[in-house]
């Protein structure tokens, strides 16, 4: 889909409530909030074609958390980027509407302590079962404290 009909598309739908912004061919990406969130993804994949979430990424500000949703369309790659505030942390799944959203999910969790609602495998995903509760290693408040593991023996 080409960048102008994607435009066209979203403000024929939604009217002003999105703004779609094209920093390069074949990349746009749409600012949503996160009450909107599960409507606009379903309306992208339904109507649009968006049927791919190739990942989801996650960014500390500082202010507020935000979550990019990168989905595809043949060529065309869109983002969703969603502010987060960090006083209420809390995500809908988009599992029900892009299934391979499920492990994204789960790494949002892990690595910024956001809440994926509705998760149907809230398990840890990419941290060890025994880390250390409200320890999320990529807000900028996270502290890395080196530990020397102990030397070891001849022969393991």
């Amino acid at each position: 889909m080409t960048d102008d009909i994607l435009q066209t598309k979203v403000k024929e739908h939604f009217g002003d409530r999105f703004t779609v912004t094209i920093p390069h061919p074949n990349r746009a990406w749409i600012t949503v909030s996160v009450e909107e969130l599960p409507e606009l993804a379903k309306w992208l994949k339904d109507d649009l074609g968006y049927y791919h979430c190739s990942t989801i990424t996650g960014l500390d500000s500082g202010e507020v958390f935000e979550a990019l949703y990168h989905v595809t369309a043949g060529a065309g790659e869109l983002t969703l980027r969603v502010a987060v505030p960090k006083t209420n942390p809390h995500l809908p799944t988009l599992t029900a509407i892009w299934p391979g959203a499920i492990l994204y999910e789960r790494e949002l969790q892990d690595m910024f302590g956001l809440v994926i609602d509705g998760h149907p495998d809230p398990r840890r995903y990419v941290l060890p079962e025994d880390w250390p509760d409200g320890v999320y290693p990529l807000r900028k408040d996270y502290v890395y404290t080196y530990q020397e593991a102990p030397p070891a023996k001849r022969g393991e």
